[in-house]
């Protein structure tokens, strides 16, 4: 498995990385502001109700007095939720109304007010306390009013303030996520259409990638046709080198058969064995060059053309028929009724069935080495596959070979000579034909070539 992340992955996580940073911090700013505007508007609600407890103290014979009824303590909260503690002290610290010990005169000091946070009566509170005078007949008067607000009705208002913030916020991170999502893919579509016209393709297939591509991407696309046809330019290469081989040794093996047979002539030469080494080196030169030019990696599928699978059978059994009565075997063909269209490549079809008939010709025999009965040429079809199969009618091969006849250079019967390729370039036309062989014993051996008309 690559160690390298998608593109995809890549472009999502650059986006949602510094996106998600930004919301972190975005939120702990929203935090300390809500934080910090909403004490403010509270203490400043707390400091006015205060302030306006002023208007009860008055001057009574040299004295100061508190006209404020106590249930005057409901009117002063912000709002319905917490509790409100207030009082009222004079300069020499008696209490003129509200709670005792409310006041922490050691915090107001020389300031004109101060806000604090403390627990009273087991809850805790914001007080703010500050100092007030009041003249009367030259003299003045001084008074400490504190009061004390429990903390539950601004925390409410900050925790329904945030909450509904944060749920904006978070509304507002899915969307960007969900558009990122979204626009991350159709940016990357080029890619993936890319991707679906390349797997759609056969391994086989070098034509160059006819596709509408942006420019971002249009570099790969013509990297890759530049590729396309350096390997098919490869491919004619070697398919021209084969062609060559084939007939620079091929030449010399005819004129040293003439020369033989002119030798037989003189008594020379030990004729009958010379011709089947010739015959043999003949023999295995084709099968190695057949195995070639039948390598489904040296192949451009773009040859292979449309025919009439059961119109190809009817001619080649024609052609093939002769010499397989002239081995002393029988012959017969069993078509189809109806007609199978499939790509292919007619000579290397034909080289095939010639490999698959040869097998037969040379191992369906007795012990004294007669033929045994017919070789028959038949199509039929299972579903939606064609069976291509060769059956001979002689003694078939043990189970354990039926998987390993096709591998190359692999023979039956070890003695017989052979180039042990023929059943191997069987199995290799067969895949360049998009279809897989098979061998099964059944009053003799049958070679089938299973093609697949379920994609076509």
């Amino acid at each position: 498995m690559s160690s390298f992340q998608s593109i995809k992955s890549r472009l999502l996580i650059s986006l949602t990385f510094p996106l998600s940073i930004a919301a972190v911090l975005l939120i702990l700013i929203i935090y300390f502001t809500v934080q910090k505007k909403v004490n403010n508007h509270f203490d400043k609600t707390l400091y006015a109700t205060a302030k306006s407890m002023e208007d009860s103290i008055n001057i009574i014979q040299e004295h100061l007095v508190v006209d404020l009824p106590y249930f005057a303590i409901d009117l002063l909260s912000s709002n319905n939720d917490g509790l409100v503690f207030y009082s009222i002290v004079d300069d020499q610290n008696k209490i003129l109304t509200g709670y005792k010990n409310l006041l922490r005169k050691e915090l107001l000091r020389n300031r004109d007010k101060f806000f604090y946070n403390t627990t009273y009566a087991g809850a805790r509170v914001r007080v703010v306390s500050f100092k007030t005078s009041l003249s009367s007949a030259g003299k003045t008067h001084f008074a400490f009013i504190t009061i004390a607000e429990t903390l539950e009705g601004r925390e409410t208002t900050i925790n329904e303030i945030l909450t509904m913030i944060f749920l904006i916020v978070l509304s507002v991170i899915i969307f960007t996520l969900l558009v990122s999502f979204f626009a991350v893919k159709k940016g990357l579509l080029p890619l993936y259409v890319l991707k679906e016209i390349i797997q759609k393709r056969d391994s086989k297939d070098l034509s160059p990638i006819n596709f509408d591509a942006p420019k971002e991407i249009e570099d790969v696309v013509n990297s890759v046709n530049i590729l396309l046809t350096r390997s098919r330019d490869t491919i004619k290469y070697i398919e021209q080198f084969n062609s060559d081989v084939s007939h620079q040794l091929r030449t010399p093996l005819a004129e040293l058969k003439v020369q033989i047979e002119e030798s037989n002539e003189n008594n020379n030469w030990n004729y009958v064995e010379l011709n089947k080494v010739i015959n043999t080196m003949s023999h295995i030169t084709e099968q190695l060059l057949l195995y070639a030019k039948t390598n489904p990696n040296t192949i451009d599928k773009t040859y292979l053309k449309k025919i009439n699978l059961n119109n190809f059978c009817k001619d080649y059994s024609l052609k093939i028929a002769n010499k397989v009565y002239e081995k002393g075997f029988e012959f017969a063909y069993d078509d189809l009724e109806e007609n199978i269209l499939i790509e292919a490549d007619e000579i290397m079809l034909r080289s095939m069935l010639d490999n698959i008939i040869n097998n037969a010709l040379y191992y369906a025999r007795d012990e004294e080495g007669n033929p045994i009965g017919t070789i028959t040429l038949s199509i039929q079809r299972h579903n939606n596959t064609i069976w291509l199969n060769v059956k001979d009618e002689g003694k078939g091969i043990e189970k354990k070979d039926l998987n390993t006849i096709f591998d190359r250079f692999y023979r039956v019967d070890s003695k017989k000579s052979g180039s042990g390729l023929g059943l191997n370039i069987v199995k290799q036309i067969a895949n360049l034909h998009n279809a897989h062989v098979q061998a099964r014993n059944d009053k003799g051996l049958i070679i089938s070539i299973i093609f697949n008309l379920k994609n076509k």
